[in-house]
């Protein structure tokens, strides 16, 4: 049932760039790759003029939405998320006086200025949303002087709001690799205690090579872009509305990849941003709190879906692990009601593009794909037909440990599921 797997192999994208036009700024969990995005707007958005991305991350379906000359919007409950997105989606003035004069403004000198400083920043605090106390365990105290510096020299130059996020979006992606955060880790995992006395990383050169990087990107992005289309980023919570009235368009496409999960925490979207999210006050409670705010956070009973394959999947999994199995009713349950939102606001004759991964949950496979294209056509929708994709490079890890249980991994995806639907003319 909702399986017609068609171009397996074609998909793939090996050896591709990923990391072409502004697509190259910031590394995320769980990123779909711009040319996924790309050829499903060729295929089902040619006369598209408003993408949608309900779920948009770090903006890859509307950075390429915008390439093709449409407007876009996205809405996302993480600020990182949004920060990002809006720094790659957006529209620059590379003029003198506009984001190259912002660059240049903030990097002269600033080599020398960082090389001056001390240990101790005396009023580190004043203009932050978070205590040295709070981030000492996180950084070395002359790291964290470097980016307290540079955050309050962004704040003085009162940029745009454009350049100031090119500038603090460079900055972002610095902070896990001048912390003691691991190498190679979304959650929050610290190096050990005793190697951190010896542990520093200088800001500078980090920061200026993503900050030249950047601009290459933001050129290229430029040139393909088509004056007067927009981007708008949102935060509302397609769970619980719509965003019909925040929107005030009908998408004529949506292209979107929605939280790879089975639960609240599957992937660690909450705990990669808490750095970014405390330094720039932008969610300054523990990663938690965002948790619980993103898909399947919150708690609901058992149930089920109405849907067969679905509601015979949890019950398995009930069987081996009653708790496991509420969580995933609460991030299905969520879902659905995400996708019916999302279905009430598309333009008739328009399509829903779905990348989804189909995650093992005690053994047993979710079918996610088949959930998805189940909830659109009760909402309306004719089901077209479903891309499957082998996953070369995805950002997540190649085992995980399910059971909790030390040494104890087991595989997680290899496969991605396109899932496409169009909306029934009315």
């Amino acid at each position: 049932m909702f399986n017609d797997y068609v171009e397996q192999g074609q998909w793939d994208f090996r050896g591709e760039d990923t990391k072409e036009y502004t697509h190259c700024f910031h590394i995320y969990p769980a990123m779909m790759i711009p040319q996924i995005a790309r050829r499903l707007i060729e295929l089902y958005g040619k006369d598209a003029d408003f993408l949608f991305d309900p779920y948009c991350g770090t903006g890859t379906s509307l950075v390429e939405g915008r390439l093709a000359g449409m407007s876009v919007a996205g809405t996302d409950l993480n600020p990182t998320a949004r920060l990002i997105s809006k720094a790659k989606s957006d529209d620059y003035d590379r003029t003198e006086y506009g984001l190259e004069g912002a660059v240049h403004k903030f990097v002269k000198d600033l080599e020398q200025e960082l090389s001056q400083l001390s240990e101790d920043y005396s009023d580190f605090s004043e203009p932050l949303n978070v205590t040295f106390e709070r981030l000492k365990d996180w950084f070395p105290k002359l790291s964290i002087s470097e980016v307290s510096f540079c955050l309050k020299k962004i704040d003085s130059l009162k940029l745009e709001p454009t350049n100031r996020n090119f500038l603090l979006v460079a900055l972002s992606e610095c902070l896990k690799l001048i912390s003691f955060q691991r190498n190679g880790e979304f959650k929050l995992y610290r190096i050990v205690e005793e190697q951190r006395g010896q542990h520093y990383v200088p800001l500078y050169g980090l920061l200026k090579n993503r900050i030249d990087r950047n601009l290459v990107g933001v050129q290229n992005f430029k040139s393909k872009t088509t004056d007067g289309t927009t981007s708008d980023i949102h935060s509302f919570n397609t769970v619980e509305e719509s965003g019909e009235e925040i929107l005030k368009t009908k998408p004529d496409i949506v292209v979107t990849s929605p939280p790879y999960g089975d639960s609240g925490t599957t992937v660690a979207y909450a705990q990669f941003s808490w750095l970014t999210n405390v330094w720039f006050g932008l969610d300054s409670r523990s990663p938690g709190a965002l948790d619980r705010e993103l898909m399947g956070g919150r708690r609901s009973e058992l149930k089920t879906f109405g849907f067969e394959p679905m509601d015979t999947a949890i019950a398995k999994i009930t069987k081996e692990d009653e708790r496991r199995a509420t969580e995933v009713v609460n991030f299905f349950s969520e879902y659905l009601m995400s996708m019916q939102n999302v279905a009430g606001i598309v333009k008739s004759g328009s399509h829903v593009c779905y990348v989804v991964g189909n995650r093992t949950v005690k053994g047993v496979q979710l079918p996610t794909d088949q959930f998805t294209a189940w909830a659109f056509v009760n909402a309306g929708f004719e089901y077209v037909t479903t891309h499957i994709r082998e996953i070369p490079n995805k950002r997540m890890p190649s085992r995980n440990s399910p059971t909790n249980i030390a040494g104890k991994t087991s595989k997680t995806m290899h496969n991605e599921y396109i899932v496409v639907l169009r909306k029934k003319t009315t």
